[in-house]
Order: structure tokens, then C-alpha cells, then sequence
């Protein structure tokens, strides 16, 4: 069995539900890491989450590979 079955199991969405929670905690860091307000770290990694599934899904997989 793959460690992504076992995570996550096959449905896509549950993979992409993984993504998004370990990109948006990332991004809470980075963001307190370069002193952006707290105010604000809930808006900025709220657009760049956006932007990132915009690329993704409008990209494609080929592309996603070869970044």
C-alpha cells in the first residue's frame, strides 16, 4: 500500500484537503517568520492558497511536474 493510501485513501479530494492544510500551515509560518501582522496572515494565505489551486488546476498535471 502506498504512504498515500494510507494517509489519505484514493479519493481526490481528501488528497486535495491534505494539500491545502499543510500549504496553509506552512504559509501561517512563512508569514510569521517575515513579521506580516496577524491580522493579516489569514488574508495572505488565503490568496495564495487561492492562486496555488488556480495554477493547479489550470496547469494541469504535466506542468505541475515539470515546475
Amino acid at each position: 500500500m502506498s504512504l498515500n493510501n494510507a494517509l489519505v485513501g484514493e479519493k481526490p479530494f481528501a488528497q486535495a484537503e491534505v494539500g491545502n492544510t499543510f500549504l496553509r500551515h506552512a504559509l501561517i509560518i512563512w508569514a510569521r517568520e517575515q513579521g506580516v501582522a496577524e491580522a493579516h496572515v489569514s488574508a495572505i494565505t488565503r490568496d495564495v492558497l487561492d492562486f496555488a489551486q488556480a495554477t493547479v488546476r489550470d496547469s494541469g498535471p504535466r506542468a505541475i511536474l515539470s515546475a
